[in-house]
């Protein structure tokens, strides 16, 4: 450990302080500022947290709905600091460590510029634009909106869609950011050549890289979400089958590595007995989870009744569970935002607030807020500078 730091039982006091206080406190001598800014400390204070210190991030829209506030509430979604980003229009891809990646909605350009921000410290940086591809010619830049982000365009005869990602490596100690554009050609309603562009943005090297790999996949239109787990961003998509059959999958990027995988989704969804309305990906119990509401053709409104599979490993071998059901329907809930910090379904109701259910306990918790809420997210205080 860096000789810097302080004593054990100092230190050991201080890991466990909010960034807040810790802030103060960098205001007190040199020597404090030094050794809460030592990059040793930060690392341990942030390991700590993911452990001990989770809360939530909320989105809320006031106005004309392009103002947008933020909150962080504690594990009873009781507020206990108000954040403001300085730009506007803007929505949470994806929280990762105490980062905190947003995009810019302008909805009068086909570029969307992207930040990452710590809500606790109140810093930020801008994205670099990352490089345009070439559609026969015309020049594309991607399209994006909201944390699983898609967004048909028509550019002359491609329709086009764009995937991003946001998460942590490990390996080389990174924060990445993955953005896939997809292009089918539209030729008499009949998709023909596909292109994909793929590159990845290193906060460290602060530059995107393309890279070669094709994805022979697009985003599932039905779905809105994305989930990062052990360095790798995991993804709906529909792919092509040898059949010529159409098949909803899974797709996960590594950012490590930067290679591709592929999972089938629980052999009961591929059934057409009922109509699935919502499928979103999450992380529950430190597994891919799996949210699906089930409707009847004449329930049109709302979640119903809710089944969550769990995707578990045995001797190398991953399956899915099916982990509980639960009918939402006297909950009022109307969209799945994504599991709590103490697995709870984290959902909004038809008032646009936040709520928590817990499955277990059937036990409900509502935010303590007349706004309404555009997205929460688990989040984890944290020193690191984006």
């Amino acid at each position: 450990m860096s000789k810097s730091l302080p004593a054990k039982s100092m230190l050991e006091t201080l890991l466990k302080l909010p960034v807040k206080t810790l802030a103060r406190f960098k205001c007190v001598s040199k020597q404090w500022h030094s050794v809460i800014s030592n990059p040793t400390f930060v690392a341990l204070h942030a390991k700590l947290s993911e452990s001990t210190n989770k809360c939530y991030l909320v989105q809320y829209k006031e106005g004309n709905y392009s103002e947008n506030n933020f909150s962080l509430c504690n594990g009873n979604l009781v507020q206990f600091d108000e954040v403001k980003f300085p730009i506007n229009s803007t929505q949470i891809v994806s929280s990762c460590s105490g980062l905190v990646c947003l995009l810019l909605n302008t909805f009068h350009s086909c570029h969307f510029p992207m930040f990452v921000w710590n809500p606790s410290t109140r810093k930020y940086k801008k994205i670099p634009s990352h490089k345009s591809f070439d559609w026969e010619k015309e020049q594309y830049r991607s399209s994006a909106t909201a944390s699983f982000i898609w967004e048909k365009e028509m550019k002359g005869s491609f329709a086009t869609f764009a995937i991003t990602g946001f998460g942590y490596d490990h390996r080389t100690n990174d924060f990445k950011i993955l953005l896939i554009v997809h292009a089918r050609e539209v030729a008499s309603e009949q998709f023909r050549r596909e292109y994909s562009d793929i590159q990845v943005y290193s906060l460290k090297n602060n530059c995107w890289r393309r890279i070669q790999p094709n994805v022979p996949c697009i985003p599932c239109l039905s779905s809105n979400s994305t989930a990062h787990l052990n360095g790798a961003v995991h993804w709906m998509a529909i792919r092509k089958e040898s059949d010529g059959t159409n098949k909803d999958i899974i797709v996960s990027f590594d950012f490590g590595d930067e290679t591709f995988r592929y999972r089938k989704l629980p052999d009961c969804l591929y059934n057409t007995d009922h109509i699935h309305r919502e499928r979103s990906i999450g992380i529950l119990e430190k597994s891919i989870a799996l949210f699906v509401s089930c409707h009847s053709e004449d329930n049109t409104a709302g979640l119903g009744i809710c089944t969550v599979y769990v995707m578990k490993e045995n001797i190398g071998v991953e399956h899915w569970i099916n982990l509980f059901t639960v009918d939402l329907r006297a909950q009022f809930a109307w969209q799945y935002l994504g599991f709590g910090a103490n697995d709870e379904v984290m959902l909004r109701n038809d008032d646009g607030e936040l709520v928590l259910y817990d499955h277990k306990t059937q036990e409900v918790v509502q935010c303590e807020s007349s706004n309404w809420v555009a997205n929460a997210v688990i989040y984890t205080e944290s020193l690191v500078s984006p």
